[in-house]
């Protein structure tokens, strides 16, 4: 498990990410990072137009969960 404030972190390094409402504390998105984890430099990573579409999403969740 990896806490993180960081929606780039999260997606980078993680293979499930977990956005979670302020309090109480209960799971606003629960979703499965499918990148690939090997042949890519990070830059052709964070590239990948599959990446962005997952920031987006973890973007949006974290704002409404805020809200």
């Amino acid at each position: 498990m990896f806490v993180t404030h960081s929606v780039e972190e999260a997606i980078f390094l993680g293979s499930r990410v977990i956005v979670l409402t302020s309090r109480p504390g209960r799971i606003a998105l629960d979703l499965d990072i499918p990148l690939p984890r090997t042949g890519l430099e990070p830059d052709e990573l964070r590239a990948l137009p599959e990446y962005a579409a997952l920031r987006a999403t973890v973007s949006h969740a974290v704002r409404d969960a805020a809200g």
